[in-house]
């Protein structure tokens, strides 16, 4: 389990604990029901068509193990409550449904599904690798090392041991026709690895694991790949020397409008170029300008000897920014506490919302219009980073399910309620939608400031995906504790869908994508499998692909 885990120093220092693997990226709070229920029924058994839904499980004490597979009953509002776009509240449609699995080749875990824009079907298969399905094609194909996919990056020029390798695909962003991002989870202690004591061998098959990878589909159905090494060069950034931080991206945005991509990691969000061709220095003009720095070399007298134009943006890559608060009087950072990104939704200004473990903050990396001396905004990343990190910012680090105590106060852990955010949605009209692996929902204004808390209940409040319907927009609600699937029309007003969709409907839902507008939109949902206590796949899981209204 995640627990503790998820809290980690910024840099070097002490030994932060280890971040555990995909299928449990929360641990269940102390109100969470224990693995009291049977598990989803066996693969083979159709989804049913009728409203019979399963008793909820007995609230008793927990017991951290594997998530409740039971269907709760979320219910299925009023027809009284207008919808927000004016279109009519839309109930479980069987018919609607497509679903993809074991039949079709699919793996056996579904951690992210997408499309990219010439209609390929790409899903995050964990250990089985990054899996495809073409348009004209009845079954799967999946990617693994054998074919490419690259979870680990050289070191001093060598590569780390081979027999170290370890592959586990999380994350899936389509683009244009073929091409797809792909986001792996590093090998466990990937994050403190690189920052032993003094003394301690630091292992580069562990530091170099994961990160992520550009995928293109090649016309004889083989992949060309290019990796994203996700690190901070030696003095690439100002007061650093090499950084190795980030290593697991759970989720990968695509700002196709600026060429822009954006990694939700573990401990911070990175920006990428999207057509990285593996050169040392980033490709846009205007993004250099924004991100060279000066550095003054002094003596021992502290008297400038020299200058020297160093560069932010190198190898396709910048990072990293996250909203950490402090956990000790110190201003060390050591006592900055960080936890994983998961929500990331670009504004139509350019700016990034971002929702982490701890805080959730705007980064304003277009708006920003302080800057390095002759740069300013847009592009400048260190400036923006100051915007969310800088203690005289703490308005841009927002505590969407309160501390008991605010900032500059330091809280215990007692007085923590760590926000957990698992993902986070931009409506039209600015308003953000943010979920919680542990709270429930959260909606936010475009200033910032939370104007109402939604799904609250024991059985309602694992949620960890989110996505807007373009069709009509409603909000798609995807549960880690057997939660399910729901629908918002109106705010509030929650339609369930585990009545169509039978087993399926106690398995953790990862990934929520749509593809297309109107008509021709595609919801795609990514149901993971249902592990046992020994970490064991017993049931499968599958891609939804819902067409109905």
């Amino acid at each position: 389990m995640l627990g503790a885990a998820l809290w980690m120093a910024c840099t070097g220092g002490g030994t932060p604990e280890t971040r555990p693997a995909i299928g449990d990226p929360s641990e269940p709070p102390e109100e969470q029901p224990g693995n009291d229920t049977p598990p989803p029924p066996d693969d083979g058994d159709d989804p049913p068509v009728d409203d019979k839904e399963e008793d909820p499980p007995p609230q008793e004490e927990p017991d951290a193990g594997t998530p409740d597979s039971g269907t709760p009953d979320s219910g299925t509002p009023d027809s009284g409550t207008p919808p927000p776009n004016g279109g009519p509240r839309v109930p479980p449609d069987a018919a609607g449904w497509r679903f993809l699995g074991a039949a079709q080749g699919a793996p056996r875990e579904v951690l992210g599904v997408t499309e990219d824009e010439g209609g390929n079907l790409w899903v995050a298969g964990g250990e089985d690798g990054l899996c495809v399905l073409r348009p004209e094609a009845t079954t799967f194909k999946c990617f693994t090392l054998a074919d490419g996919l690259k979870p680990w990056a050289p070191w001093k020029g060598k590569d780390p041991l081979p027999e170290k390798r370890y592959l586990k695909v999380i994350s899936v962003t389509g683009g244009p026709a073929g091409t797809v991002w792909v986001g792996y989870q590093g090998q466990a202690n990937c994050e403190s690895e690189f920052y032993k004591a003094p003394g301690e061998l630091e292992d580069p098959a562990i530091f170099k694991s994961g990160d992520a990878d550009r995928v293109e589909l090649q016309a004889d159905g083989t992949i060309r790949v290019q990796h994203y090494d996700i690190h901070s060069p030696a003095h690439s950034v100002p007061g650093y020397g090499h950084r190795e931080k980030l290593c697991t991206v759970n989720r990968i945005v695509w700002d196709k409008q600026r060429n822009s991509l954006w990694f939700a990691s573990n401990h911070g969000l990175a920006w990428a170029e999207p057509d990285y061709q593996g050169a040392e220095t980033c490709s846009n003009p205007e993004i250099l300008a924004a991100n060279a720095w000066v550095y003054i070399q002094r003596d021992a007298a502290g008297n400038e000897v020299g200058r020297e134009t160093r560069q932010r943006c190198k190898f396709g890559v910048m990072e990293h920014v996250h909203p950490h608060i402090a956990m000790s009087a110190t201003d060390s950072e050591d006592s900055r506490l960080a936890g994983d990104v998961w929500g990331v939704a670009v504004r139509p200004d350019g700016d990034v919302w971002m929702g982490t473990h701890i805080r959730t903050s705007r980064f304003k990396i277009m708006t920003n219009a302080v800057g390095h001396v002759g740069t300013g905004a847009p592009w400048n990343f260190e400036a923006a980073r100051k915007q969310t990190e800088e203690k005289k910012h703490r308005a841009n680090r927002i505590d969407l399910w309160p501390d008991a105590v605010a900032e500059p106060q330091i809280p215990t852990r007692e007085q923590r309620k760590d926000d957990l955010v698992s993902d986070l949605v931009l409506m039209p009209d600015g308003t953000v939608w943010v979920s919680s692996f542990a709270w429930g929902l959260a909606k936010m204004n475009d200033a910032g400031a939370v104007t109402a808390y939604h799904l609250a209940g024991d059985r309602e409040r694992f949620v960890s995906a989110l996505e807007r319907d373009t069709r009509d927009g409603s909000l798609w609600i995807g549960h880690r504790w057997g939660g399910g699937l729901m629908r918002m029309h109106a705010e509030g007003e929650f339609v369930s869908h585990n009545s169509v969709l039978g087993a399926l409907s106690g398995l953790p839902v990862w990934d929520i994508q749509v593809v297309g507008s109107g008509d021709s939109r595609k919801v795609l949902v990514a149901f993971s499998a249902y592990r046992d206590a020994a970490g064991g796949i017993t049931h499968r899981g599958a891609i939804g692909i819902y067409t109905g209204r």
